[in-house]
């Protein structure tokens, strides 16, 4: 648009420079997205945090290493929950003692479909021990059980 001078007019010139710079900052914004924050592995939600993303991984060794001794030695290799499109949010921890439940809410998206993919949300309990001075998974929620006598696999 021009002014009767034939000069531009800043006030478009200004409003598209402000719609263009917002885009720009909401590229940014979009594509700078981490990982979530992690957390110190010496707590309970910490382990927790290390133990789901070793399964959603594929990382056996390493989920294997942060469960309790017991539930090792006797470990009956669970096939895995496919667990690539899962996401784990923290919803509580209680601590009692040697003793820890980590409350975590578990969303599943099941991709496509003719009507766009679907997602699935439930709650899980992890159940924890602390052996040595470190905590250790005793039960985790079915979707990321890797042996079957691993504790309450709710």
């Amino acid at each position: 648009m021009q002014t009767p001078t034939g000069k531009p007019d800043r006030t478009l010139l200004v409003i598209v420079s402000v719609i263009a710079a917002v885009v720009v900052l909401a590229l940014i914004a979009v594509f700078t997205r981490g990982a979530p924050a992690a957390l110190d592995p010496s707590t309970p939600q910490g382990v927790v945090q290390s133990y789901s993303q070793a399964v959603i991984a594929g990382d056996r060794t390493t989920a294997m290493d942060l469960l309790t001794a017991t539930v090792r030695e006797k470990c009956d290799r669970a096939d895995p929950y496919p667990t690539t499109s899962q996401r784990v949010t923290l919803v509580s921890t209680t601590v009692t003692g040697h003793n820890a439940v980590v409350q975590v809410s578990i969303s599943s998206n099941s991709g496509g479909g003719p009507f766009g993919g679907s997602e699935y949300q439930s709650e899980g309990r992890f159940t924890l021990v602390s052996e040595g001075g470190s905590w250790r998974i005793d039960s985790a929620p079915w979707e990321f059980t890797i042996c079957y006598n691993q504790g309450g696999n709710e």
